[in-house]
């Protein structure tokens, strides 16, 4: 019996001191006295950070979208308990420090990327798999296509940026046009506009690489009629159809039709371009219609917001999401899913995307329905991400059409003709041999 007694004692007193050393406990014992008086409680013991969660996201165009990330991962640190180290990346800058960090070894405990970058870690068996975090919420069907891959589940959709055209609608009237609807429109719209001697350039585009360059020569040459690869993921662009298509993206910048510094310009080039007013005709996402709308009304009243234009053979729309994604190598991935599930309550995960003016759209199902979403100007851009084709389109759901992405293909084949002058044909057959040595290996 003493022996029983004694256990339960020894039981309790490690019990307390558990409690009181982890933190843990949110009812402190107390002393009751002995001649009746009110209890006071023992002060609490300061309560331990659980580990350290090291979130990489990417940098915004719209500053109101970091800014929002940084109160969300302060409220999660405090009601969790945690440490987060908050690290926002240029989307140009995330592939070279990610790289460098798995190969030394200490990569992010949880990384928001565009989704071209994420797939890239699929294929090296690098990612935590994710299909039970898949099952938590209710996604879109269209969310999850951008998140699946050959390999399986390893991302999780964020948002969706659906691209537009944005025209100068005060530029286009002055000269009696009506709006771009083709490739060809857009062209002889852009010679009409084109005033370099008063610093107004009737393009925005840029050659620097980034999703922006590429995804425009993409879309170019798959409007053209040809596909860069097929179903199988064979190497198929070099055809007549993608050799005039690449031609006719050269001539922009041979023409003078963008300024002279787009040759190099990154993604934020033509961001920059449009909202200075300098330039007539960009594609873009929501980013610049946010911006517009905060900081710049009287530029948003002349602007039209239109789809991407039809070539001579189709027409396609374009855009991509952004995903989160888990390094096994990571120290703390179970805190990084408890964030993933906090990131998409739904309340403020709403809010989010409302600041943000439909910089991104929904992956969730049941938030079209709201009065943000059904306001016209918003829903347009809801509607516009469900066209979105997923990248590397008709190919298979793999790492290599991001590789081909981030390697700026398109963008430095096009570069050679504009700069080296290099002959078109021979600029193509570069184009297909890059594209065999990631799609191919050859």
């Amino acid at each position: 019996m003493l022996k029983k007694g004694l256990s339960l004692m020894l039981m309790f007193v490690l019990m307390f001191v558990s409690a009181c050393s982890s933190g843990g406990s949110t009812n402190t014992p107390t002393a009751t006295p002995k001649d009746g008086a009110t209890a006071q409680p023992a002060p609490a013991a300061e309560a331990k950070p659980k580990g350290k969660l090291v979130f990489w996201d990417k940098s915004e165009y719209v500053k109101d979208y970091n800014d929002f990330q940084k109160e969300r991962v302060a409220q999660f640190a405090k009601d969790f308990n945690v440490d987060v180290e908050y690290v926002a990346i240029p989307p140009a800058d995330v592939k070279t420090k990610l790289l460098a960090a798995v190969e030394a070894g200490n990569p992010p405990d949880l990384l928001l990327a565009d989704d071209f970058v994420a797939k890239q870690f699929v294929a090296n068996n690098q990612l935590v798999e994710i299909s039970d975090i898949l099952k938590q919420h209710d996604f879109r069907e269209d969310s999850k296509k951008y998140a699946y891959a050959l390999e399986g589940w390893f991302e999780v959709p964020a948002y969706h940026s659906p691209n537009v055209m944005y025209v100068r609608k005060d530029k286009m009237e002055e000269k009696k046009l009506g709006q771009p609807k083709t490739w060809e429109d857009v062209k002889n719209a852009a010679i009409a506009m084109n005033d370099p001697k008063n610093n107004f350039y009737g393009l925005g585009f840029q050659l620097g690489g980034g999703g922006d360059s590429e995804g425009r020569i993409n879309n170019l040459i798959r409007t053209f009629g040809t596909d860069l690869v097929d179903k199988d993921g064979k190497v198929t662009i070099n055809t007549p159809q993608a050799l005039e298509a690449i031609k006719y993206d050269a001539s922009f910048f041979t023409e003078g039709l963008s300024p002279q510094g787009a040759v190099t310009g990154d993604d934020a080039y033509n961001n920059n371009a449009w909202l200075a007013g300098q330039v007539g005709i960009i594609f873009n996402s929501s980013s610049v219609y946010a911006a517009m709308k905060k900081d710049k009304p009287e530029l948003l009243e002349k602007t039209w917001i239109l789809p991407w234009p039809a070539g001579p053979k189709r027409q396609f729309g374009s855009g991509g999401g952004t995903a989160f994604i888990m390094f096994k190598k990571a120290k703390n991935t179970d805190t990084a899913k408890q964030y993933i599930k906090f990131f998409f309550d739904k309340d403020s995960y709403g809010k989010l995307l409302e600041k943000l003016n439909g910089l991104g759209g929904p992956v969730l199902n049941g938030l079209e329905n709201t009065p943000f979403w059904q306001k016209p100007e918003n829903k347009a851009w809801f509607d516009a991400t469900r066209n979105i084709v997923p990248l590397g389109d008709p190919g298979p759901p793999d790492a290599r059409a991001s590789q081909v992405t981030s390697e700026n293909i398109l963008s430095k084949g096009v570069q050679k003709i504009v700069v080296n002058k290099m002959d078109p044909q021979k600029a193509l057959d570069e184009i297909e041999r890059d594209y065999k040595k990631v799609y191919e290996k050859k």
